[in-house]
């Protein structure tokens, strides 16, 4: 019972983490320092650096996210923090990069689409609107 009531609680945090870090870059209007902050951030949570997690093969970050996120509503917001950073990402980053981050978001919704019982007409939309930004 105390170890469900921990995991739980890990994963209140991690969403309300996720949540902190999309309000933020919402409301920053520099690009480029919003960028450095979340990459931080998100580094010092997740334990490792972000380019290692985005440069894996689509299986592998998955894995890895689905260790540290716990939950699909956590995956759902990382995803949303990843297209955010690529709508950012061309100020001072390259059109590769930004791809990479609508790539990813993009693998773990469909991931989280696969993997969960509930439709979400949310989560269509999100990512029908990811291929639109990939596909230009």
């Amino acid at each position: 019972m105390e170890r469900r009531d921990y995991l739980i609680h890990q994963i209140q945090e991690m969403g309300a983490f996720l949540a902190r870090l999309i309000l933020r870059l919402k409301k920053e209007h520099q690009p480029a320092a919003q960028l450095k902050s979340v990459r931080v951030e998100l580094e010092q949570e997740l334990g490792q650096r972000l380019d290692d997690i985005l440069f894996l093969e689509d299986q592998a970050f998955v894995a890895v996210l689905e260790e540290k996120l716990l939950s699909d509503d956590n995956m759902v917001q990382f995803a949303s923090l990843l297209e955010q950073l690529g709508d950012v990402a061309l100020d001072g980053e390259t059109f590769f990069r930004q791809q990479i981050y609508y790539r990813k978001a993009l693998v773990l919704l469909d991931f989280v689409e696969q993997k969960s019982q509930n439709y979400s007409m949310d989560r269509q939309q999100k990512m029908v609107d990811l291929r639109t930004k990939l596909n230009g």
